[in-house]
C-alpha cells in the first residue's frame, strides 16, 4: 500500500504544475485577447483625449479628458455644434498635430463674424457655449465648400484660437473624432 501512496505523491506535484501551465496558459491567451479588442477599440471606435491649450475655454479646459468617438464622419454624422478632433491642417513646431474646436458651419453654409458675432446665413446664432466677452472681431462671410466645415473655438479673444479664421474650412476627412463626454474632472463630466 505505501507503493501506490508514493506514486500518487509524484505525480500530484506534476499535475499541479500541469494545471498552472494551463492557467497561465489561459491567463495570457485573455490578455492577449482583452489588449487586441482595446488596440481595436481605441483605433477604431473610442479613444481618450486630454485637451491642451485655451482654445475651448469656457467649455473646455487644459487637462480636461474627453472621451471620442472615432465613427463621427464615417457612421455618425457630424452635426452643427459638435466638438470635434481634427487634424492640424498647420500644425506648428510642439504641436500634437490634432485641434479641439467646435462645427459652427456645415456644407453650403455662409459663415461671418461681424463685431465678435457669428453669423450663419446671414442669421445671429445664439452661441451660449462661447466666450461672453468676444473680441470685437470682423471676419468676412465665407461659403462652405462641399465636403467641408467651418470650425471655431468656444474662446473667441483676439488670437486664442486657430480654426478656421485662420486656416479655412476643414476637409471632412481631416475629423478624426467627435467629443462626446467630458470624463474629467468629474465635477464637470457629462455630455458635450
Amino acid at each position: 500500500m505505501t507503493e501506490p501512496a508514493a506514486a500518487e505523491l509524484r505525480t500530484e506535484p506534476e499535475t499541479r504544475h500541469a494545471a498552472r501551465r494551463r492557467e497561465l496558459s489561459a491567463l495570457l491567451r485573455t490578455a492577449v485577447v482583452v489588449a487586441a479588442v482595446v488596440l481595436f477599440l481605441n483605433r477604431f471606435v473610442l479613444n481618450l483625449s486630454i485637451v491642451e491649450g485655451d482654445s475651448m475655454q469656457p467649455t473646455l479646459h487644459p487637462g480636461d479628458w474627453l472621451l471620442v468617438s472615432r465613427l463621427a464622419g464615417d457612421a455618425l454624422p457630424i452635426r452643427m455644434n459638435d466638438v470635434v478632433i481634427l487634424r492640424d491642417p498647420r500644425p506648428q513646431d510642439g504641436s500634437p498635430g490634432y485641434l479641439v474646436k467646435r462645427v459652427v458651419g456645415l456644407p453650403g453654409d455662409v459663415v461671418e463674424l461681424r463685431q465678435g458675432k457669428l453669423l450663419r446665413n446671414g442669421l445671429p446664432v445664439a452661441e451660449l457655449y462661447a466666450d461672453p466677452s468676444p473680441a470685437l472681431e470682423n471676419f468676412r462671410a465665407v461659403q462652405v465648400e462641399p465636403g467641408h466645415y467651418f470650425v471655431l473655438g468656444d474662446n473667441r479673444q483676439w488670437r486664442a484660437s486657430r480654426d478656421s479664421r485662420t486656416f479655412g474650412s476643414i476637409d471632412a476627412s481631416d475629423i478624426t473624432g467627435r467629443a462626446e463626454l467630458l470624463l474629467w474632472p468629474f465635477v464637470h463630466a457629462g455630455r458635450l
